[in-house]
């Protein structure tokens, strides 16, 4: 006799906004993301619970997902995927232009203090 699946309900936050959803005890990382699309319309995303990154190819056992578990959800406007220039970077480069330019107005010492801080 085969076990009947569970469903589980799990309330999904982002910073501006939240829902509950049911979803079934075996269900995908990459299901939960479906769901968040058709509900916010938000195609980039990385997902979390208890701090920990969610992979897409992992099943929802794997990161103890339980009935009345919190999702966070952290929408992205590029692909997760998508390389950013690492901030240090951006830093020395804004750095080394003011240097080079030997005049220092009062944004680039704003954007200066920005990346030392």
């Amino acid at each position: 006799m085969a076990r009947e699946q569970r469903i589980m309900k799990i309330k999904f936050e982002s910073p501006t906004s939240e829902f509950y959803a049911q979803v079934r005890e075996k269900s995908s990382v990459r299901e939960l993301m479906k769901i968040i699309k058709k509900v916010w319309g938000d195609e980039y995303m990385r997902l979390y619970h208890k701090s920990k990154e969610m992979k897409s190819d992992q099943v929802l056992s794997v990161y103890n997902i339980k009935d009345g578990s919190i999702v966070k959800v952290q929408v992205l406007a590029e692909p997760p995927d998508h390389h950013h220039q690492p901030l240090n970077d951006v830093c020395t480069n804004n750095f080394k232009f003011m240097e080079n330019n030997k005049k220092l107005n009062r944004f680039s010492i704003l954007g200066l203090i920005y990346c030392v801080s």
